[in-house]
């Protein structure tokens, strides 16, 4: 009888009993991933990269988590392999090499990421997959300094006293001190040794770019070492602001891209793809559209004249032209001295 109840139960289910069986075993086969963003990009990766991949891959759920890198990465660090509940995403280069010498990433190749062949040698590295680049160069006010910015070591004129904003925990500008001094990108005490001499052109410690771009709108502060796409961006917003890419380059910043080790092999498969579809033309110029970030992919040409602002001189805002006009900084060794860096700063500049 209870035999009979159930097969009349199944029978009457039908087609939907068979639904439902589908259903679990699609449930059984489908692949998590989580993965990590940085603040404000979760609109242009769901639009340009997850939802396309969603629609030729439907196994795999995407769980976009928008983050700093330092909160992604301490998460990260917390979690054994076999727990970790973010399976690849965004990071900055100093923790992109933090994580190498903790073993955080799987490494990629351009067999798993075959858009990485578009990716200039150059601008490459053996921390993460490049996703696009940032330029960390020096913004300025044009109506106080209409003749422009040409050296990291203009910063050092005594028509700036007072002028000057600085990092007190962002190291690139201390690098390039020690750059345009004849120094290499490891010798940043020849870089603080200058900023030294020149202090007094110090009238503000940076908390936050809306902050710094607020002064130098008003004139408080005439130059700072700053970035690229925010300068643009703010810039293009009617704020008073222009951008130079000093003579001896501007520092390369490059947002990465990383798998975490510890993912199953198809969260793997699917991190990868999530790369490539990153790196993808689409995506690469979406990227540039949203941010003013220069694409990864050399294949990847913009309309750089939407991010023409003063100053920003025959910059086209292409992988091959960032070849030429930054700087590569050794962000291995700056990651393994951030608190010598910070002392010197502090001792010496406070």
């Amino acid at each position: 009888m209870q035999r009979r109840t159930f097969s009349t139960a199944i029978a009457a289910m039908g087609c939907g009993a068979l639904s439902g069986v589908s259903t679990l075993a699609e449930a059984q086969s489908s692949t998590n991933v989580a993965f990590a963003l940085f603040p404000g990009y979760r609109e242009l990766m769901k639009q340009h990269v997850f939802d396309p991949y969603n629609k030729a891959n439907p196994q795999v759920n995407i769980s976009p988590l928008e983050g700093p890198a330092s909160q992604t990465y301490a998460q990260l660090l917390a979690s054994p392999p076999s727990s970790r509940s973010i399976q690849g995403g965004m990071m900055n280069d100093a923790l992109s090499w933090a994580g190498v010498n903790t073993k955080l990433w799987d490494p990629m190749t351009i067999k798993d990421v075959p858009n990485l062949a578009k990716v200039p040698a150059a601008l490459r590295n053996d921390a993460g997959i490049p996703w696009v680049f940032n330029a960390f160069g020096i913004s300025y006010n044009p109506e106080k300094m209409p003749n422009g910015i040409d050296s990291w070591n203009d910063l050092y004129s005594p028509s700036l006293k007072g002028k000057v904003a600085m990092w007190p925990a962002y190291f690139d500008a201390y690098v390039m001190a020690a750059v345009a001094a004849g120094g290499g990108n490891t010798e940043i005490e020849k870089g603080i040794e200058k900023w030294k001499k020149a202090k007094d052109n110090i009238g503000m410690w940076i908390t936050s770019i809306a902050e710094l771009h607020q002064a130098m709108h008003r004139g408080e502060i005439w130059a700072a070492p700053d970035y690229l796409s925010t300068t643009v961006r703010d810039a293009k917003a009617g704020m008073k602001l222009a951008m130079s890419l000093p003579v001896e380059g501007a520092v390369l910043n490059t947002y990465q891209l990383e798998s975490v080790s510890g993912n199953s092999v198809a969260q793997r498969q699917a991190v990868a793809g999530l790369i490539n579809s990153s790196l993808g033309d689409q995506a690469q110029a979406a990227a540039f559209e949203a941010a003013y970030l220069t694409p990864a992919n050399a294949a990847v040409k913009v309309d750089a004249r939407k991010g023409e602002i003063p100053g920003l001189k025959g910059y086209d805002f292409s992988a091959s032209e960032a070849v030429k006009r930054f700087y590569k900084v050794d962000y291995k060794w700056v990651g393994a001295n951030g608190s010598k860096i910070k002392k010197l700063i502090e001792d010496n500049l406070h």
